[in-house]
């Protein structure tokens, strides 16, 4: 989608973890040029934000340390909303820096968007590049 910053896209699901996990998947589409990534290895993920903005951003923060540090690419995630905080597990590929054909520095708040729509939830995230 057209924007100003770097990099923005939009996501929607039926509910808040799995806008999350589509999320994930928006952006390691981003870092690897859509290449296929493999749930062969888990990481368990325990994350705390206030509200759905700040889980979104905290949860794209993590996945673009994975990658970028770590070269684990997220292909899925079993997510649960409890309370403040986001639990669950991700399944991806390790040691898979090689896939990465792109930098990402952060998911940022600049122009976040998190809503709840009779449909479910659709969010705006701003990637700085």
């Amino acid at each position: 989608m057209e924007h100003t910053a770097d990099l923005a896209f939009e996501v929607w699901a039926p509910d808040e973890p799995q806008l999350l996990e589509e999320a994930a998947r928006a952006v390691v589409a981003v870092m690897t040029d859509d290449a296929p990534v493999v749930g062969v290895a888990t990481r368990p993920i325990a994350l705390v934000g206030f509200d759905a903005e700040e889980r979104l951003v905290t949860w794209l923060n993590e996945v673009i340390f994975w990658a970028t540090v770590e070269g684990f690419l997220v292909a899925e995630a079993t997510l649960r909303v409890e309370g403040e905080a986001l639990v669950g597990e991700a399944r991806g590929e390790p040691e898979a820096r090689a896939k990465l054909t792109g930098e990402l520095k952060a998911a940022t708040y600049h122009d976040l968007h998190v809503r709840r729509t009779a449909d479910g939830v659709r969010a705006r995230v701003v990637l700085d590049v």
